[in-house]
């Protein structure tokens, strides 16, 4: 797969009809992702809406409903479930890496984590963060997990980049979030307004609640 580096100072040099973005745990990924799917009116597909079974079971269905969810034109998601990787990195235009440093988005996570349990947050199909001591105990706890995969974006473009065959996915970086802002407010908003007239109805979120 050829991977082309686009220059975060300029505007996409399309309308982004398919987006993926990427970053470790913590980055904001789906911050992101919903501030992208507003701007260009693209479908926000939330993953972990789609992956999570309540008592955090994955469901058997997501890599199909991944696959089905992602036939149309115009769509936006994170990029971080390995068993859908490949298939969205071939079905996507436009990759925005997250790439901030580890202490920045393990203490992002940190923070995250900490909030949602103490205010017993209720995320994907009824689902609870666990006591922050469960980082001790449990070895799929998000914390641990954000630490032994805080790499796992740049292997995976890496392997990508070795594969002979010829998709293509132009890939914007960015190493700190004030980057991500100047671009949000710069060229993607003029890349949005160039092609507005082009553009269809408004995105939506996608989620499980839309597949029962």
């Amino acid at each position: 797969m050829t991977l082309r580096l686009l220059d975060p100072a300029s505007p996409p040099p399309y309308r982004p009809d398919r987006v993926l973005v990427a970053g470790g745990s913590g980055a904001g990924k789906t911050t992101v992702a919903r501030k992208l799917a507003a701007l260009f009116e693209l479908d926000h597909i939330d993953l972990d809406a789609l992956y999570y079974r309540p008592g955090w079971q994955p469901r058997e269905e997501f890599p199909d409903d991944v696959e089905r969810l992602t036939r149309p034109a115009r769509w936006i998601t994170e990029w971080h479930y390995p068993e859908v990787a490949r298939l969205l990195a071939r079905r996507a235009q436009l990759l925005v890496w997250l790439d901030y440093s580890v202490p920045l988005t393990m203490t992002s996570l940190l923070l995250r984590t900490l909030l949602r349990s103490l205010h017993r947050e209720v995320l994907w199909s009824g689902n609870q963060e666990p006591p922050l001591r469960s980082v001790l105990t449990d070895p799929e706890n998000i914390l641990r997990y954000g630490w032994t995969t805080r790499h796992l974006t740049r292997d995976s473009l890496r392997e990508m980049a070795r594969r002979p065959v010829p998709d293509r996915l132009d890939v914007v970086r960015f190493t700190r979030p004030a980057a991500l802002s100047r671009w949000l407010l710069g060229p993607a908003r003029d890349a949005a307004r160039a092609h507005a007239a082009a553009a269809p109805a408004p995105g939506r979120s996608t989620d499980a609640a839309r597949l029962r």
